[in-house]
């Protein structure tokens, strides 16, 4: 069945009120912005550092019509981030973008503000409940699959890889996990897979690689996510002397997501095979056009999109699925690539 999203004629006279009584928030060159709010889950990592500012940008450049609020950080408290999206909702904010940081735990927050009519877009992390405008993603399940066939082909389809996975609470984690492991299990049953739960934290990532790596051997090293994880991991490989350079006897295949400016560096260094980027500039351009198109009462189906992608259902809500390149050697210069900007 067809899913669609649509602004009912009621939400939207509320929300042509709201813009009235709002009218003294004022964009740059002086025209009337409607305020929107953004809600981060957390911020300690390049990655999420860099859609906020993508989003940002794109939110309040000349001419966007709108004026986004200071993103706020939970700092990977649920609770908090329900109490920071019903403080947005109370500064009068008639749009909102978010990334949750549990994807179960933040359907009250976007219950919230379907309440007050206020339409809601996430980017990366979807919410598992309540009305969502549209979620922004990249195919993280396809983002683990391609991780996972890098990885067969480095190490010529055997051998022990370490998975050193995100929080399985969230839906990039556990899409990333599911992606990783049913390829592994369909296309190179002879690579045994040993996953380990870093929880997007840096410190818990640094853990289970002291813990792993020196308890047992290990052809390759997939990470999740390098903006959180690659730095720690980086350096415990190095300590233990297994960071080694790209077709050396001793190099251990290392495979991340996320495509930060570490681990692109890493890549031209010759100790990173493969990186999995995620397209953070899109990210931030289509946040901000579903939101317009949400409070223009805009509707949106299943099928291809107009930009290359592939808008899909996902948790009862729509989800538009962006490509996410592959970097190696030979495209690790590419200027479009967020790491690089």
């Amino acid at each position: 069945m067809t899913t669609r999203y649509r602004i009912t004629a009621g939400a939207a006279v509320v929300m042509a009120g709201a813009l009235v009584l709002t009218g003294c928030n004022r964009g740059s060159g002086g025209s009337e912005a409607t305020p929107v709010g953004f809600s981060a889950g957390f911020l300690d990592s390049p990655f999420n550092s860099g859609l906020v500012k993508a989003v940002e940008s794109q939110a309040n450049a000349e001419g966007s019509g709108l004026s986004m609020l200071p993103a706020t950080d939970a700092q990977s408290d649920p609770g908090k981030q329900i109490t920071d999206v019903n403080t947005l909702l109370s500064q009068g904010i008639q749009g909102l973008v978010m990334f949750p940081t549990d994807s179960n735990a933040i359907v009250p927050a976007i219950e919230a503000a379907n309440a007050k009519n206020v339409p809601v877009v996430t980017v990366d992390i979807a919410g598992n409940g309540g009305d969502i405008y549209m979620n922004i993603r990249a195919d993280n399940v396809g983002m683990g699959r391609d991780a996972c066939r890098q990885i067969g082909e480095l190490t010529n389809q055997s051998g022990r890889v370490l998975e050193i996975h995100g929080d399985l609470g969230t839906s990039s984690g556990f899409d990333r996990n599911k992606g990783f492991n049913d390829c592994m299990a369909a296309e190179f049953p002879g690579i045994e897979v040993v996953s380990r739960d870093a929880k997007w934290k840096t410190d818990q990532a640094v853990d289970v690689a002291q813990t792993s790596l020196s308890t047992q051997k290990f052809d390759a090293v997939f990470l999740a996510s390098d903006s959180v994880f690659y730095n720690g991991v980086k350096n415990v490989m190095a300590d233990m002397g297994q960071l080694q350079p790209v077709g050396s006897p001793g190099h251990i295949a290392l495979v991340t997501i996320d495509g930060s400016g570490e681990a692109l560096q890493g890549v031209r260094d010759g100790v990173v095979d493969a990186v999995v980027s995620q397209p953070v500039d899109l990210y931030g351009q289509y946040a901000v056009m579903y939101l317009k198109d949400a409070l223009a009462g805009k509707e949106y189906q299943v099928g291809p999109s107009d930009h290359d992608s592939e808008i899909v259902e996902y948790e009862g809500n729509l989800a538009d699925m962006l490509p996410a390149p592959v970097v190696t050697k030979d495209n690790v210069d590419d200027s479009a690539l967020w790491g690089n900007q």
